[in-house]
């Protein structure tokens, strides 16, 4: 290794711009073929890869350090990352190549480029060039290097695609229909130049006009592929919840029209560079990722060690102080040979190895008391130098543990940034319209002269909201059909978060089951909760559709783990137990890994009550853990 390639780095900071993650499945070559393609990569940049004949640090190119480390784990697999960092004038630029190839020849393999700030990462072409030779999934579907051209035979792929639980990117979809006469091969090569530099990041689908009505048909109105235009769907879509349709941003005709290729270009680049470095990787990568960082650490700190200077250290002047040990000096009967119970070496053999050792640190020939000072201060220094390098390590380990907790931490507070902004993007939806159908009574009253007329409800306790989920719990027997039979400490957790709008709206779904229940157990409504919050009673409290699920998943249900979280109490009226399975629950908020719940049981044709079992963080499922 050179002394340039652990030289002090430069203080500018930089920051993950882009990540490409693909699994690989099942391909005996999978490691071969990802080296293949960063030679060639190196090569094409005129970066000296024959250089990295395995695991350390050298210089490939002028102002380019390149870095190898590997580890073999425990479970048989191995992991390797391959480190670039770019210092060329042009700011700090970081590439790195990480694989894991399990003992199946499975495995994943990603690329980060973290950027300068105030710039902006593309992928690099070694992403696209990756993709041509192997089969890569984002989940449990393939990426492909260019959009596939879909037909109706393809909707039930291209459905689960945007159902996929595991993808993590984006899936762009291009809508057409027959009233253009725009020929399906001139739109699909349009859609291929405006997704160019997303490969790795995003899967695209051109679908024919079949292919955008047959999906359309399943898709709920506000998350249809509109004709001529491309929509970006994120994972985990809420088809259920009309408010999620915003999250799932659509590039319209007119923009298309009126906008230029080369900014659309870059305006999908940038969308999709922007999620795939904010989006969180499993844990098992994360680890990963930790373990290799730790692993270049040591690779560096352990290249920085004085293993003996390369060239000899100076000769010590010689005074009339120095003289030369002649070989009939005495030397001391305490001298032994280690290792061995036989009689100690003869003086010369141990004055021939102690000139061995100050000519090849000290460079003489001359074994002095000058000679073997310095050889002594040599080695007090290396001693030294080993103690700090000890310290250093212990430092470097200290960053890194609190550099870990940082990235957790930041990771959690993007979801939750993204998840408020798009909360507050469905709220405004919904006050909009609840503003126009306002407009629109007031217009009808106007018309029978009533426009004047003061409306003032009655005013009763529970329309005073709470002001924490302390108050809420305190309060919530000023619903008569309502009772609360959980532990209350997971709704006190979630006053921590500060969000005084999370106590309001459990308190709104409060009063609309309350209603729900009433009406039920009288007789005035005959449908189920889901009913309810689909066609509200004229006066009644509303849940805004897609809050509401009627139960659990089956894989949750029965989940050994996850399925006796929601066994919840209950009067021994409603079950001899005690204890009821609560699959029925409301979304408070979508707020990260907390992102609260509200879990209930509908006995309203029973004891006329619906019973709350929990109000809480988000409990544990497939999704969240």
């Amino acid at each position: 290794m050179t002394a340039a390639a652990v030289r002090t780095r430069s203080p500018e900071t930089t920051e993950l711009g882009c990540r490409s993650l693909m699994r690989v499945f099942d391909d005996p070559q999978f490691a071969t073929k990802i080296d293949q393609q960063l030679y060639s990569w190196c090569k094409q940049k005129n970066w000296d890869a024959d250089l990295l004949t395995g695991p350390g640090v050298v210089d490939v190119a002028p102002g380019v350090t390149a870095s190898l480390v590997r580890d073999q784990r425990q479970d048989g697999s191995t992991i390797e990352r391959c480190r670039f960092h770019q210092d060329e004038g042009h700011g700090i630029w970081i590439t790195e190549v990480t694989t894991l190839v399990d003992r199946d020849n499975s495995g994943w393999v990603w690329t980060d480029v973290y950027q300068p700030e105030g710039r902006e990462a593309r992928i690099p072409r070694l992403v696209g060039n990756i993709l041509e030779v192997i089969d890569a999934f984002d989940g449990h579907h393939r990426i492909t290097p260019t959009p596939i051209r879909a037909d109706v035979d393809d909707v039930d792929e291209i459905y689960a695609a945007i159902l996929d639980d595991d993808r993590r990117g984006f899936l762009f979809l291009a809508g057409s229909d027959d009233t253009m006469a725009i020929p399906q091969a001139n739109w699909a090569d349009y859609v291929k130049r405006l997704t160019g530099r997303t490969r790795g990041l995003a899967n695209t689908y051109v679908l024919s006009p079949r292919a955008t009505l047959a999906l359309n048909t399943r898709l709920p109105e506000s998350h249809r592929i509109r004709e001529w235009s491309i929509r970006t769907f994120l994972p985990k879509p809420e088809l259920d919840d009309p408010r999620d349709g915003v999250r799932h941003r659509v590039l319209s005709t007119g923009r298309i029209v009126n906008d230029t290729e080369y900014h659309l270009r870059d305006l999908l680049a940038r969308a999709a560079c922007r999620h795939s470095a904010t989006t969180a990787i499993p844990r098992e990568l994360v680890r990963i990722d930790r373990r290799l960082r730790e692993l270049l650490d040591e690779a560096i700190v352990d290249g920085s060690a004085v293993r003996g200077p390369s060239t000899p250290v100076e000769a010590p002047h010689q005074t009339e102080e120095s003289r030369v040990v002649a070989p009939t000096t005495t030397v001391p009967s305490t001298v032994t040979h280690r290792g061995s119970d036989t009689e100690p070496p003869s003086t010369s053999r141990l004055l021939a190895a102690l000139r061995s050792v100050v000519t090849k640190v000290v460079g003489t020939a001359d074994v002095t008391v000058e000679a073997i000072g310095r050889l002594g201060e040599l080695a007090a220094d290396s001693l030294m130098h080993e103690k700090n390098l000890r310290a250093v390590r212990e430092r470097i380990h200290t960053i890194q543990s609190e550099r870990n907790a940082l990235e957790d931490r930041n990771i959690e507070l993007a979801a939750r940034a993204q998840d408020g902004q798009d909360e507050l993007a469905g709220i405004r939806i919904e006050l909009s319209a609840t503003e126009a159908q306002l407009r629109h009574l007031r217009s009808e009253l106007a018309k029978l002269d009533r426009g004047e007329v003061s409306w003032v409800p009655t005013a009763v306790s529970s329309d005073n909201p709470p002001d924490s989920f302390r108050d809420l719990i305190d309060r919530i027997s000023e619903f008569e059909r309502i009772v609360f039979t959980g532990d209350p400490k997971p709704a006190y957790a979630l006053d921590d978060q500060n969000l005084v709008d999370w106590a309001i709206r459990t308190w709104d779904y409060l009063r609309a089951l309350n209603d729900y229940c009433r009406l039920r157990s009288s007789g005035d409504f005959s449908g189920s909760v889901d009913d309810y919050v689909n066609d509200t009673p004229a006066g009644c409290a509303t849940i805004p559709p897609g809050s509401h699920a009627r139960g659990e998943t089956k894989a949750t249900q029965d989940h050994s783990e996850y399925g006796p979280l929601r066994v919840l109490p209950v009067p021994e009226a409603v079950d001899p137990s005690g204890k009821v399975f609560m699959g029925a629950h409301l979304r408070i908020a979508k707020f990260g890994s907390v992102s609260p719940r509200m879990h209930y049981f509908n006995d309203a044709t029973g004891t006329g009550k619906i019973y709350v079992g929990y109000i809480g963080a988000h409990l544990p499922n497939f999704r969240t853990n």
